[in-house]
This record gives structure tokens, sequence and C-alpha cells, in this order.
């Protein structure tokens, strides 16, 4: 076999080789890009379907009707009493030093209130909360986010608990008052 011939042979097959790689890589990139389309368009249905405001609609129906849409089959977001009441309250949640007052009504409407440390013209933030098996789900008044904001409930107890956020930081939540819905009262 002369140097040439193996010299060609090897520069065959390192030409196949790259093409092999440039081609499977177009591949993929283009594949990532329908699924996360796809998946954004999910839940963009989503959101528009919960946000459709009927006049006989709760903020804790739109919550669930998210939840249920983003999520599938997962846990619904608890409709019974007992669920909401561990949360309803008002509480003050505290993320890298900054504070909001942040009172969970049972009906599942929220306002979260500037307090400690927040920008001056840090803004009032609204909307409605729901659990979801060990999570906590927010839909926002403002409007749609990305990703959706379903935050797992991390340590709690009877006064306090944590969240993990979309970002991975936590947001301590520390009782201030308990709600004096009556169907929350013991």
């Amino acid at each position: 076999m002369s140097l040439d011939h193996e010299l060609q042979s090897r520069t065959t097959w390192t030409l196949r080789l790259v093409g092999w790689t440039i081609a499977l890589s177009i591949i993929f990139v283009l594949m990532y890009k329908v699924a996360f389309k796809k998946q954004l368009e999910n839940t963009v249905n989503c959101l528009d379907q919960a946000s459709s405001r009927e006049a006989t609609r709760s903020p804790l129906a739109s919550v669930e009707k998210y939840s249920a849409c983003i999520v599938g089959k997962a846990p619904a977001v608890v409709d019974a009493a007992p669920a909401r009441c561990r949360y309803a309250g008002t509480w003050a949640a505290a993320r890298a030093g900054v504070v909001y007052d942040m009172t969970l009504e049972h009906d599942g409407s929220f306002v979260a209130e500037p307090g400690q440390n927040t920008p001056p013209n840090a803004p009032t933030i609204t909307g409605a909360w729901g659990v979801a098996g060990r999570t906590l789900v927010w839909v926002y008044d403002s409007g749609p986010v990305w990703p959706p904001d379903i935050n797992p409930i991390l340590n709690e107890s009877e006064t306090a608990f944590t969240l993990k956020e979309i970002d991975g930081a936590t947001t301590s939540y520390t009782l201030v008052q308990k709600s004096k819905a009556s169907l929350c009262r013991k």
C-alpha cells in the first residue's frame, strides 16, 4: 500500500467523520428547537386558558386550570380547605435580604406588598395561588411568566416554610398572622 493511498484513505475517513458530526449536530439543534417551541406553545396555551376571565371563576379555579394543563395528570391544585388553610394568612417572604409582606387568601388570591429592603419603586404583586402536591403554584395578574412559577415546598413547620424558586434560590416564609377566614378556624 502506497503512502498516497494511505493518506487519501485517512483523509476520506476524517472528512466523513467531520461531515457526520456536523450533520448530527444540525439534526440535534433542530430537534431541540422543535421540542422547545412545542413546550413554549403548550405553556402559552395553558396560560391563555387559565387567564380567561369568566365571571364565576375564582383565582383558585384559574390556578387549578393552569396547573392541570401544564402539569398534565399531576396532583390537582387542592380545593380542600385544610390544604389552603395551612398556608392562608400573612407571611414575611424573605429572599436575598429583601422582604415582601405576602398575604395568601383562602379564596386562592394573593397580594405581595413591598416590605423591608425592597427598592423604592418595588411594585405590589397580585395574583392567584394554589397547592399542588408538595408545590405552590403561582399565577400573576400582571400576565404569564416563563418558566411557569411552580415552587417545591422544602422545610416546613407550623409557622414557617421555604420554597425553592425556579432560579434555584430559596424564599423563606415566616408566619405573621394566620388567616381569619371562617373555614380556617379550628
